[in-house]
């Protein structure tokens, strides 16, 4: 339950606009890091929607079909009570929202683009404390994104293909895959390695924080 917390704190912050702020690709030339949403991340909608008309419909059988055993022959089945309807069709509702969450949240939490920005005033020397991000999800509309400032971000390699981005004040992480249709730097990544190599000069080398290279 402190996973779905966390996440709908992420989301009050964004309304309030206290998480980060809102860019678009088109201030982008060539990204860091690329890859087109797939799997899950691309389909959620549609499951979604799929989970949505069978919760519909099972509320509705549960409500309206949901009958008490006919104990003699002949004798007409009742409704269940009202108090054990409401509760198995609590349930069922609150069962896809489960569901749903989850897949926006795993959608919204699979990155798409990375890159690293110059300062915002452009008679600035670039240091790590003002240079900024933009950061782009398969939940992002389009070509918006957002933009944090890179001092709070670290990029950390948490398994072979996977690295791991945590923003500071952010509940939980952005993944970033790498396989055959990751693209780095506007180039299709070769091996993992290769791709974790030219992340870490261009992260590490911008003032970026976190582990990306392993030994």
């Amino acid at each position: 339950m402190s996973l779905f917390v966390g996440y709908a704190k992420n989301y009050a912050k964004s309304l309030l606009g206290g998480s980060g702020v809102p860019g678009r690709v088109k201030n982008i030339t060539v990204a860091l890091y690329h890859r087109p949403p797939s799997g899950l991340a691309l389909f959620a909608p549609v499951l979604i929607a799929v989970d949505a008309i069978v919760i519909v419909n099972t509320v509705a059988v549960t409500w309206r079909n949901w009958k008490t055993e006919a104990k003699a022959e002949g004798e007409v089945a009742e409704l269940r009570p009202l108090w054990m309807r409401i509760g198995v069709c609590s349930m069922e509702i609150a069962t896809g929202a489960l569901v749903a969450a989850s897949l926006l949240i795993y959608r919204s939490r699979t990155a798409t683009m990375l890159s690293i920005l110059p300062p915002k005033k452009a008679n600035v020397a670039p240091t790590a404390l003002n240079r900024r991000i933009f950061l782009q999800s398969a939940g992002s509309w389009r070509a918006n994104g957002t933009i944090y400032p890179l001092s709070a971000c670290t990029l950390t390699r948490v398994a072979e293909k996977v690295l791991l981005l945590e923003i500071n004040g952010q509940y939980g992480g952005w993944q970033f895959n790498l396989d055959n249709h990751t693209v780095i730097e506007g180039h299709r990544m070769a091996s993992a390695e290769s791709a974790c190599k030219t992340l870490a000069t261009q992260w590490h080398g911008a003032g970026g924080k976190g582990t990306i290279l392993t030994a």
